[in-house]
C-alpha cells in the first residue's frame, strides 16, 4: 500500500494559497488503495472557504482510495483543532477520515460563547425536498440573530435583505443542481486592530459543476447552447448571466445583488471545473480565468466587509 503524505503547510490561511495548495495536488497522483495522509504541523490559521475545500478534498480522496484519510499533527490552538470541532468540521469529516492521536481531553471552547458568530456546517442534501427545507430553516435562524453575525448591517436593513438574498440564491443553486451533497458555512469575526468585521459565507460540493448542470439542463430542456461557450470560465461566466438565468442557472441574482453594494465591502470567488470567476475588494470589476487545476464541484464564497 503506497502512502501519500501531504503536507498542507500554511495554504488554509487565504484562498490564494488555497488555490496554491490544489495546483500542487496534480502532481500526488492519488489512485485507489493508496493512504492518504494529511499532515497539519505548519497550519497556522483556517478561513470558512479552505475549511470547506478541506472537507471536499477529504471526501473526494476518500472516494478514490476508498480509504479513510488520516490527519496528523493538528495543532491543538483554539484557532485549528477548538475551531475544526467548533464548525463541526469532524461531524461531517469522521465519514472520510481518522484523527491520528488522542485528542479527548482536549478543552474546548464553550460553544455558547461564539455560537452568534457562526453557524456551523450546514450539509446540504441532494434530495432537493429535504435541501430547501434545510435552507429555509438555516436562513430563518441566521436571520433571528443577524445583528450578531452582521454587526454592520443592523442600520442598515438594505445590505441586511441583499445579504440574505445572495444567500438564498447561492445555496438554493448551486447544490440542489449539482447531484452531490454540499456544505455551507457563515462565519464573522472581528479585527479590532483594524477596526473591521469580517462575514463570509462559503459553500462547496464535489458534484458536476456549474458545467455540467447547465449542459444537462439544456439537454433536458432541449434548447441549444451559446456557440461561445467553450471553456469552463465561459460557462460561469454564462451561469452568473441573464441568458444564463433564463436557461435554468438561477445564479444572475446574486452578481446583481453583489453590485447594489458598495464594491469596497465585498469579494467574490467562484471556482468550478477548471474555471475561476473573481471579484477583489474594492473593485466593481469581475474576472474569468481558467485554471489547469480542476475542481470538481463548484467551490465558492464571498467576504462582506464593515467597520467596528
Amino acid at each position: 500500500m503506497k502512502e501519500i503524505i501531504i503536507d498542507i503547510g500554511d495554504s488554509t490561511r487565504n484562498e490564494m494559497r488555497w488555490l496554491a495548495f490544489y495546483r500542487s495536488l496534480e502532481s500526488k497522483s492519488i489512485k485507489k488503495g493508496n493512504q492518504v495522509i494529511i499532515d497539519f504541523e505548519n497550519v497556522t490559521f483556517i478561513i470558512p472557504f479552505c475549511l470547506l475545500g478541506l472537507l471536499a478534498f477529504i471526501k473526494s480522496a476518500f472516494e478514490v482510495t476508498q480509504k479513510k484519510v488520516k490527519l496528523k499533527n493538528i495543532p491543538l490552538s483554539p484557532v485549528i483543532y477548538q475551531y475544526m470541532e467548533r464548525a463541526d468540521f469532524f461531524k461531517y469529516a469522521k465519514k472520510y477520515c481518522v484523527i491520528v492521536g488522542d485528542y479527548t481531553d482536549v478543552a474546548l471552547w464553550e460553544r455558547d460563547k461564539e455560537a452568534k458568530k457562526m453557524y456551523g456546517i450546514i450539509e446540504i442534501e441532494k434530495d432537493p425536498i429535504k435541501s430547501a427545507n434545510k435552507i429555509a430553516q438555516t436562513i430563518d435562524e441566521l436571520q433571528k440573530r443577524y445583528k450578531y453575525i452582521l454587526d454592520f448591517f443592523s442600520t442598515n436593513h438594505k445590505n441586511a435583505n441583499i445579504f440574505f438574498t445572495i444567500l438564498s440564491e447561492i445555496t438554493a443553486n448551486i447544490p440542489e443542481h449539482s447531484n452531490s451533497t454540499g456544505y455551507l458555512l457563515v462565519q464573522k469575526w472581528e479585527s479590532p486592530t483594524k477596526g473591521k468585521i469580517f462575514t463570509s459565507l462559503s459553500i462547496i460540493d464535489t458534484g458536476i459543476g456549474i458545467r455540467g448542470r447547465l449542459e444537462r439542463q439544456i439537454k433536458t430542456r432541449k434548447r441549444k447552447l451559446p456557440k461561445n461557450l467553450h471553456s469552463d470560465s465561459d460557462f460561469l461566466r454564462y451561469a452568473f448571466s441573464e441568458d444564463g438565468t433564463r436557461s435554468g442557472a438561477g445564479l444572475h441574482s446574486v452578481i446583481r445583488s453583489l453590485s447594489e453594494w458598495n464594491p469596497n465591502d465585498t469579494a467574490l470567488l467562484v471556482l468550478s471545473g477548471n474555471g475561476i470567476m473573481y471579484k477583489s475588494q474594492g473593485s466593481s470589476d469581475i474576472e474569468f480565468t481558467d485554471e489547469d487545476q480542476y475542481f470538481q464541484g463548484t467551490h465558492a464564497t464571498i467576504w462582506f466587509y464593515g467597520d467596528i
